[in-house]
């Protein structure tokens, strides 16, 4: 799903590796294709799968969970990696529910 997203839109977190971070407002900070390799904080992830974007805390505290890969521990970071279909943007009439209530309150 192509949600036309752009860099610093505010988006949900819906799906998720970690349960933990669904639900989690995010903003976008950088589209990565698929094929992509995304860095943060000087880390080298590894190639992407899917279409991905590379998402922050909007305050800056970290608050975002993510499983290090070589001890598997959890770590609590506030700049990661998220797939674009686990997102949904926080802006506009993106669901139906939304227009609903303002045919309601019309």
């Amino acid at each position: 799903m192509n949600h036309n997203f752009k860099s610093g839109d505010l988006a949900l977190i819906v799906g998720s590796s970690c349960s933990e971070n669904i639900g989690k407002t995010v903003r976008l900070a950088e589209f990565i294709p698929v094929g992509g390799v995304p860095v943060v904080s000087g880390e080298f992830y590894t190639p992407r799968l899917h279409a991905s974007w590379i998402v922050e805390t909007p305050d800056g505290t970290p608050s975002l969970i993510v499983p290090r890969e070589r001890t598997g521990a959890l770590e609590k970071i506030c700049v990661g990696v998220c797939r674009q279909s686990w997102l949904m943007p926080l802006r506009g009439d993106f669901t139906p529910e939304r227009q609903k209530s303002l045919e309601v309150a019309a």
